[in-house]
């Protein structure tokens, strides 16, 4: 089996790497070295920390996605289904390239964050530096988890729209909830404030661990649920 993934993984590094070695290497490199100049000159003020996580995630979000496109670039994903490696190693192998490219993120923010501090105080916050980490790893396993399956069942192009739509209708949602009970229940509304409020500075007080503890959770039970949705998608999926 880990023969099979191997194979997998590294076809799939290979189709990321297709336009060039050298590019990607800018691409990872070069953003969080702007990143760091910029903090340089300016004193590290507050914004790095959301450039960095903001920033590296949407670049390396995009290189598992990639995998997709090359894959339907001359209709030549039908070959998928005749490679001698199964389909389960197919589906982890590219689960793989997602933990990969979540070690790379996180030593980027990382390096920017701690690079951020240094310039700004001249010291490393530890506490602060793993919350972004942890934020940052996160937000992009859960939107990695919802988009490899989708994917797997369209077309790359199609899954992105899927995706937007899905981000609009949750907001929507979550918009006339706060408006219905803003104007039928005005009350329930302080009371979710209080309590939000309230559960942070618990958190807050908790120290790291507890978050960190809720982010893995989170993190482990989004990609558990993606992978056995993706594989259900592509064992049933006819090239």
């Amino acid at each position: 089996m880990m023969a099979g993934v191997a194979r997998a993984f590294g076809l799939d590094v290979r189709r990321i790497t297709s336009q060039g070695v050298f590019s990607i290497l800018a691409l990872l490199i070069g953003f969080p070295v702007a990143i760091i100049l910029i903090g340089s000159i300016s004193g590290g003020v507050s914004y790095m920390p959301g450039a960095a996580i903001g920033g590296v995630s949407a670049m390396l979000a995009l290189l598992p996605l990639n995998t997709f496109t090359f894959e339907q670039q001359g209709q030549n994903n039908w070959m998928n289904g005749i490679i001698p490696v199964r389909r389960v190693h197919q589906v982890i192998g590219r689960y793989l390239v997602i933990g990969a490219c979540v070690l790379v993120l996180a030593l980027e923010v990382a390096v920017c964050v701690g690079a951020g501090m240094l310039f700004e105080s001249g010291m490393i916050q530890f506490s602060a530096l793993a919350i972004s980490v942890l934020t940052a790893i996160v937000m992009y396993a859960l939107f990695e988890s919802v988009m490899i399956p989708l994917c797997y069942r369209f077309t790359y192009q199609k899954a992105l729209l899927t995706m937007m739509l899905i981000c609009i209708g949750l907001g929507a949602a979550i918009a006339v909830v706060f408006a219905l009970l803003a104007k039928l229940a005005p009350a329930s509304i302080d009371a979710l404030i209080s309590w939000a409020v309230s559960s942070i500075e618990a958190i807050s007080g908790a120290g790291v661990i507890w978050p960190a503890l809720c982010g893995v959770v989170l993190a482990s039970v989004a990609m558990a649920a993606s992978l056995a949705m993706s594989l259900r998608i592509y064992l049933a999926k006819e090239f």
